[in-house]
This record gives structure tokens, C-alpha cells and sequence, in this order.
């Protein structure tokens, strides 16, 4: 039996059920799928065209949007072979004409189409609907096509029949659909095997190919297969194909028609890195959690601006406060509802799970609101707000394609699971640093979080005067003496320190801040207020106490302390003194 620890589909299918248990949600049954259809054909009882509808809505834009409809499931289709949709297909199969006009190639789709439906007919029985679609197709002349209304809109579209002075569609009629369902069930006995699933641990009918994934990033836009087998290989114990990891027709349906849903819903999907997100829960009542999950995976800027920005903003930090003095259940109605959280990345056609992470929502709020707790700095006196994960992958490179993809899941995995960070997402922060030589509150919350995570080191919100670690001392000096020139030349400065020597100084300090203290005095000399060249001598003489020596070398680590300090420091100068300090300062 296959854990909820160890594999998304218990859970996917677990989804299928909630979603087939409200009605209003039109989830497909087994052997039925929703697609995407642009137009009907309305026939007569002789089985004539009376008029070709179209069905697409428009948005907002102008642009036209195929209507979702529950269909008969024809599976996916793949090489050259003809495999006819029933009740339904593009216009090559259903009127033997597509966007390359009348050809041979789409005779032959039209020819298998008509031969699927009349030999369902004895089946269906006496039902008006379906023996004027056969009519229909033992009728239709496919060179009629390209004369049909609207053709141009109409060439190469899914197409449903429906019968004049009749609501519903000719698949929805149940004589038509028992007969499908019966055809399905003889197809299935004939051409499957029986075998024990790996979920269930019943003997069932097992499911030789898996249905595709639509809407993975980067994959496939025909779909890709999450379970899938194709090479020799691949063979066990003389298992070929999805036999390898045998699931039951009805489970790998079931999973697979949860997971296409979630990655059609654009308010449980998101993008991280190369990997296509989705998370869910199989109770209603833990929905709630869904936009904070969408908030903490994007930027840290709010995703709207205005008022509704700053009610997802304050959202975010009451839910993290909740979590933290253990009142989850004032603000999310089911806190210990199961919730998931699923990472897919493309690999030729198939999907490679980058993470999976299973909990509650109680424990994925304990998480967080320890990543929150890791990741708070203050910014000019307030805390800044908690960055998505986004944000912070943002910061380890020039640009977000060339942010490495396995990092991507790397951080998401230990925000939402509760690992360490990876070493590599601190070491990406301290080489852009080095680089670009500039700091903002993500870039010191990333170096703060790996410390206290990892590391286990002290390291505080905001400026701490007495730290023991020399490499904090050293990131508080070179801050104020970048200060004490700027204030000397009253900011009229091409370069600065910080733009010739910030990555030495963090890195070899003995090379370069004994040069840096004979610039500090020259500097010093040029400000004109007596309180302040007094009040920033005493300063850099109570930093230099603390520092024993100056270091021949900073490990990597120590290096980001360095960064945090001189950040702290710089908030503090720049932060506005209480009125009794600001007088004795400009004395």
C-alpha cells in the first residue's frame, strides 16, 4: 500500500471524491472527461443539418473561450492511427473536414467516426437523438463541409450534435450513455489485465496507459504522463508499461481527473521556478488556506494594489500570528484538515514530481510561521512583510531564467516541510552581493534565515550593539564609515567605499579596512558640524573595541553575518533619534 508520505495519487484521488460529491463542481465520472468544446450541429430527426451553433463564450478581452462540457472519454491520441471520439470529436473526424480542407487523411477520420457510431447503435436502442446523428453520418457527403456557414470559425473545432427542439446534447441522453459505458466495460475485459493495485491492494482491472496532464508549464501541450513506461528498461518481473505500477482504470482515472482540474484552477496553480505548483485539501473547509498559499508562493510585493492589497497583506500576518501563539482556529475554520502541496516539472513527455509534502493545515501554519519567525528583519523601524518564495529565488540571480530549477523546489520543500534551507540558496545570496554590491531586506533575510536555521547562530532582527561574532563588528564599521564620506561631501560622490571595496572588505578585511580608517579620518575632517565629527568618532572607537584584530579571511558564513551587520547598522543611522539625542548630536 502506497502512504500519503510517499505519493500524491491517495490524495488526488481523495480530491476526485470531494469533487464528485457536489454537484455543482460537474466533475466526469469514470469513462467520461470535461474538453473543451467550440460549437453543436443541430440535426433534424432525418438526420440534416438545421443550423451549426456556436458555444464559446467571450471575455473580457474579445477573445472567444471554449465551453467545458462532460463528454464520453476517448483517452488521449497518439502516432497515426485513427481513434474516434464518441459523440464528439474535432470537425476531421465529425464532418471528414478540418483546417487542411477535404483531405484523404480526414475522410478516413470521418469514415472510422461513422463506423464507431453505427455499430453502437443496436446498443443504444430507440432513442430519437442518437439514430438521427446515425442518420447523419451514413448521409453526410464530408465536401460539404467547407460550404457549411461559418466554416473559417469552424474548421478543425470540437463539435457535440444535438437534436432540434431538444435541450440537451445527444451524449447526455443515459440510453447513450449506458450504451458507452457498456461498450467501455467489454473494451476493458477484453484488452486489460487483472492484477492487485498498488493503492488499494484489490485485484481489479488494471490501467495499461495513464491519461495525460494538461497545463504543466514547459510540458507537452498535448499532455504529458505522470506514470509512464516505454522503455525495455523499464520491464519488472515481465511488467510492461503503467503494469509497472499497477493502479486500478477507475484510480488512475480518478487521480488523473483531479489533477488536470487542479491545474486548470488558476487560484490552486502557480509557477515556481520550472515547476508547475498546485495545492488543495479534500474538505471545503480548509479552502480558506488557499490564498495565503498563493500569497506565500508569489512576490513579496501583494498581487493587488490598493485596499485589497493591504487586506491580503494583514491576512497573511494574522493567520502567521495565530499560528504562532496557537490560535489557528480563530482565523481557518478546519485547522487540522489535510492539505497538499504538489511540485510537477517536465521531463520530455512525461512529469517528474520536483516535491510532494503532505500535512495538516495546523502543521504547514507552524511551518510557516517559523519561516516567518526566521526570516523577520526590521526595515527604518518596522518589520518588513514576509516575502513568497518567488521573491526570495529572485535574489539569487541576474534574472529569473537564471535562477537554477532544482532550487526552486529545494527552498519550497524546507519552507513548507520544515528542513534547513539548501546551502546553496545562501551561498547564491552572498555571490549576488558580491557582484552588484546591494543590500534590501529579502537579501539580509535569506543570510539571517540559513544562520539561525542551519546554524543554529544568534543573529538578531535589528542592530545589536554588543554581538560577540567579529565578523558582525566588521559589517557594522564599514557602514559607518561609508557613512562618515557620504556626510562629508554631502552625498556628492560618484563611487563610494562600498562600490570599490565592500566585497574585499567582507572577505579579506586584513587587506583592506586599515586603508579604510585612514580614509575615515580624511573624511571626518570634512564635516563641518563639531557634534556630529564627535558623535561618529566615538562610534567607530566604541566598533573598533570589540574588533580584536582584523581578519586575514571570512568564511562564507561569516561573510553573510557581515552583510546582516552592516545592513543593521545602516537602518540605525538612518533611523530618526529621539529629540534629546538629536540636540546633543548637533551641538
Amino acid at each position: 500500500m502506497t502512504s500519503l508520505a510517499s505519493s500524491p495519487l491517495p490524495a488526488l484521488i481523495d480530491y476526485y471524491r470531494r469533487l464528485e460529491a457536489d454537484p455543482a463542481q460537474q466533475v466526469a465520472e469514470f469513462g467520461f472527461s470535461r474538453e473543451k468544446i467550440h460549437f453543436q450541429i443541430v440535426l433534424n430527426l432525418e438526420g440534416e443539418i438545421g443550423a451549426v451553433e456556436d458555444l464559446r463564450a467571450t471575455s473580457e478581452r474579445g477573445s472567444r473561450i471554449p465551453d467545458l462540457r462532460v463528454v464520453p472519454d476517448g483517452g488521449g491520441r497518439s502516432g497515426t492511427s485513427l481513434k474516434p471520439f464518441f459523440c464528439w470529436d474535432n470537425t476531421g473526424y465529425a464532418l471528414g473536414a478540418d483546417r487542411k480542407g477535404n483531405s484523404d487523411r480526414a475522410r478516413a477520420k470521418f469514415a472510422s467516426f461513422r463506423d464507431l457510431h453505427v455499430a453502437v447503435r443496436d446498443n443504444v436502442g430507440n432513442d430519437p437523438g442518437y439514430d438521427a446523428l446515425c442518420r447523419f453520418l451514413e448521409r453526410w457527403d464530408p465536401s460539404q463541409a467547407t460550404t457549411l456557414s461559418g466554416w473559417d470559425e469552424l474548421a478543425g473545432k470540437n463539435v457535440v450534435f444535438r437534436l432540434r427542439g431538444h435541450q440537451e446534447f445527444i451524449h447526455d441522453s443515459p440510453r447513450v450513455n449506458e450504451a458507452w459505458r457498456s461498450r467501455l466495460k467489454a473494451t476493458n475485459r477484453e484488452k486489460a489485465a487483472r492484477g492487485i493495485s498498488i493503492l488499494s491492494g484489490k485485484k481489479d482491472t488494471l490501467a495499461r496507459l495513464h491519461p495525460l496532464m494538461k497545463g504543466v508549464s514547459h510540458a507537452q501541450p498535448t499532455g504529458a504522463a505522470l506514470v509512464s513506461f516505454n522503455q525495455d528498461a523499464f520491464t519488472s518481473y515481465g511488467r510492461t508499461q503503467s503494469y509497472n505500477s499497477p493502479l486500478s482504470e477507475t484510480e488512475a482515472f480518478q487521480y488523473t481527473t483531479a489533477l488536470n482540474r487542479l491545474l486548470a484552477d488558476t487560484d490552486r496553480r502557480t509557477l515556481l521556478g520550472d515547476a508547475t505548483v498546485v495545492f488543495w485539501t479534500d474538505r471545503p473547509e480548509a479552502t480558506d488556506v488557499d490564498t495565503l498559499m498563493m500569497d506565500l508562493f508569489g512576490d513579496s510585493a501583494p498581487r493587488n494594489q490598493g485596499a485589497e492589497s493591504s487586506e491580503l497583506k494583514d491576512r497573511l500576518a494574522g493567520f502567521l500570528r495565530a499560528a504562532r501563539d496557537g490560535r489557528l482556529g480563530e482565523v481557518v475554520e478546519d485547522p487540522d484538515a489535510p492539505y497538499y502541496v504538489l511540485g510537477l516539472s517536465p521531463n520530455a513527455g512525461r512529469l517528474s514530481v520536483r516535491f510532494w509534502i503532505a500535512g495538516s493545515v495546523a502543521q504547514f501554519a507552524s511551518r510557516l510561521a517559523l519561516h516567518a519567525e526566521h526570516l523577520a528583519v526590521l526595515d527604518r523601524g518596522e518589520e518588513a512583510p514576509l516575502p513568497g518564495i518567488r521573491r526570495l529565488l529572485c535574489e539569487t540571480a541576474r534574472a529569473p531564467e537564471d535562477i537554477p530549477p532544482q532550487l526552486a523546489g529545494e527552498v519550497a520543500r524546507a519552507v513548507l516541510a520544515g528542513l534547513p534551507y539548501p546551502q546553496v540558496l545562501f551561498a547564491a545570496v552572498v555571490r549576488r552581493i558580491h557582484a552588484d554590491r546591494r543590500m534590501n531586506p529579502v537579501r539580509v533575510a535569506i543570510l539571517k534565515a540559513y544562520l539561525v536555521r542551519n546554524r543554529k547562530k544568534e543573529v538578531p532582527m535589528a542592530l545589536n550593539t554588543n554581538h560577540a561574532d567579529e565578523a558582525y563588528q566588521l559589517g557594522r564599521l564599514f557602514a559607518v564609515l561609508e557613512k562618515t564620506q557620504e556626510d562629508s561631501s554631502e552625498r556628492q560622490l560618484n563611487a563610494t567605499i562600498k562600490d570599490r571595496y565592500f566585497g574585499a572588505a567582507s572577505a579579506t578585511p586584513s587587506t583592506v579596512f586599515p586603508l579604510l580608517l585612514r580614509l575615515h579620518q580624511h573624511h571626518l575632517a570634512k564635516i563641518e558640524k563639531p557634534g556630529w565629527r564627535i558623535n561618529r568618532e566615538k562610534l567607530v572607537t566604541e566598533i573598533c573595541s570589540r574588533i580584536s584584530r582584523f581578519p586575514l579571511h571570512l568564511s562564507l558564513e561569516r561573510q553573510g553575518l557581515f552583510y546582516i551587520a552592516y545592513y543593521h547598522q545602516r537602518q540605525d543611522l538612518f533611523t530618526r533619534k529621539s529629540p534629546a539625542a538629536q540636540e546633543q548630536t548637533d551641538e
